[in-house]
């Protein structure tokens, strides 16, 4: 078959599609090599058409001479053995029929891919395509993939562009090959909506370098911006980032002003701290014959400096001067009001009347998570937030005195303050909690994703027993049910690795 009598062919049954077979005739097929084909005279003219383009495509395809592809090297030998029979079947299972249901199949493959690579296994080479896809749609597999794909593994993934995640990925730099490469030129010309998550990983591993370049477009950066970029400072907040905030106080736009504000209210060491103090000790008035009262004055009308500080403008519907009072409490360091009363934290916070200054002392106590001061403030008011900053045994304890105490209808939102693993005791506890709610049908399906991360293998038994005795109750029945099949199977792959 000529090359160019097909071509113009080609071309001309093109412009028939486009200005339609009203205006043009189909042109008649040209010679197809060895096959001898006509169409249809009595065909209509859009039949004709499609019969030719149907007939032009596959001699197109037919004619298509193959590329020429240079062999690739082929993969070394994998340092890791696979994983155990139990342990490949107990993968397929996950893979190919989640227990639990699709959901929480990607909990379960990380425990899985967590285990192998504590016990210096590896993925069978028939999965490695299926884990590979998995981890190129959820970013938290990666890591933890790319750990045990194996010299196999790492090969096949260089065969694909979309599993080109894997090299970062075993270097445990998903984003901070790009991020860290990023000088202040580069950063500069970054839209504004790609420069959060560079400073993100560069706070994470090098805070003095993401400060720097803050710092470098500081000048030409909007107020939204510059407020965002402080606000990414959070991340690895140290004595060091002082000099930027400070500056940033001065900011023309309130945004910055009050984001900056914030930060430093997570540095008690700071001259910003220190300017507090000198506000907040002439307030502290213990009172009584034996001064067992806590009373605070209200503060002054700040001056210029004061202002500068963040006591501005209150929020609307807020005392003016009650808010002056949090602010201080917020922003001066914890230490001051021992000092001043001669009274423990504990001691301090059963004392206190004024709810603006213990507002303010909450606010110290998450940024700075002070575990003394968090314990003392629970006592007084429950805070969520205030949990993680307690040892781990300590926060356990505190969201089960709260237990018995609660009557909000979220036992989700308790659970969410103890972060996974739980202990067994814990665990038992929750679930003979739950177990004696009126509405478990309602409660239980909300507080899954934390009994799926946080709960014990020892407290299935327990699990169990609540599933024999909800057989009538479908829907707690089935969020039961599947809860105890991902748990066992999570168990399952730990004894298979054991």
């Amino acid at each position: 078959m000529s090359e160019q009598p097909f071509a113009d062919w080609w071309h001309d049954l093109g412009s028939v599609a486009l200005l339609g077979t009203a205006r043009r005739p189909v042109p008649a097929l040209p010679p197809l090599g060895l096959f001898s084909v006509a169409l249809d005279p009595e065909a209509r003219s859009e039949e004709a058409l499609l019969s030719s383009a149907a007939l032009g495509a596959a001699a197109l395809r037919a004619g298509r001479r193959p590329e020429r592809l240079t062999p690739r090297a082929p993969a070394t030998a994998d340092e890791r053995p696979a994983a155990g029979r139990l342990a490949v079947q107990l993968l397929e299972l996950v893979l190919t029929h989640p227990p639990a249901g699709a959901q929480q199949r990607d909990g379960l493959v990380l425990h899985w891919l967590g285990a192998a690579a504590a016990a210096g296994r590896r993925v069978p080479h028939s999965l490695l395509p299926t884990v590979l896809d998995l981890a190129t749609a959820s970013r938290r597999l990666r890591g933890p993939a790319a750990a045990v794909l194996d010299r196999r593994g790492e090969w096949l993934a260089a065969q694909r562009p979309d599993w080109s995640w894997v090299p970062d990925a075993l270097s445990g730099a998903v984003a901070r090959s790009t991020a860290a490469e990023h000088t202040e030129v580069d950063w500069a010309r970054l839209p504004s909506a790609e420069r959060l998550p560079v400073l993100a990983v560069l706070r994470a591993d090098d805070p003095a370098r993401a400060r720097s370049l803050v710092e470098s477009t500081w000048r030409s950066d909007s107020a939204r911006d510059r407020a965002a970029h402080v606000g990414a400072l959070q991340v690895g907040l140290g004595p060091e980032d002082e000099p930027l905030l400070e500056r940033a106080l001065d900011d023309r736009a309130a945004s910055v002003r009050e984001a900056a504000a914030r930060l430093l209210d997570g540095l008690p060491g700071s001259g910003r701290a220190g300017r507090m103090a000198e506000r907040l000790r002439p307030l502290i008035q213990p009172r009584g014959v034996l001064k067992r009262t806590l009373e605070l004055a209200l503060p002054d009308p700040p001056d210029a400096a004061g202002v500068r500080d963040g006591l501005g403008k209150p929020p609307g519907r807020r005392s003016v001067r009650g808010w002056w009072l949090e602010r201080i409490a917020a922003g001066a360091p914890l230490g001051v009001w021992t000092a001043a009363t001669g009274w423990d934290p504990a001691t301090t916070v059963s004392r206190l009347s004024d709810e603006d200054a213990l507002s303010g002392i909450r606010q110290a106590v998450r940024l700075r998570r002070d575990p003394v001061w968090a314990a003392a403030v629970l006592t007084r008011v429950w805070d969520p937030e205030l949990v993680p900053a307690l040892p781990a045994p300590e926060r356990e304890a505190v969201v089960l005195a709260r237990f018995a105490t609660d009557t909000s209808p979220s036992v989700a939102a308790l659970l969410a303050a103890v972060p996974p693993p739980w202990s067994a005791e814990f665990s038992l506890a929750v679930l003979a909690r739950l177990g004696t709610l009126r509405a478990p049908a309602v409660q239980l399906p909300q507080a899954m994703p934390q009994l799926l991360s946080g709960l014990h293998r020892d407290a299935l038994p327990a699990l169990e027993a609540w599933l024999a005795r909800a057989r009538n109750e479908s829907s707690v029945a089935t969020h039961l049910r599947n809860l105890l099949q991902f748990h066992s199977v999570k168990r399952s792959i730990s004894e298979a690795f054991g």
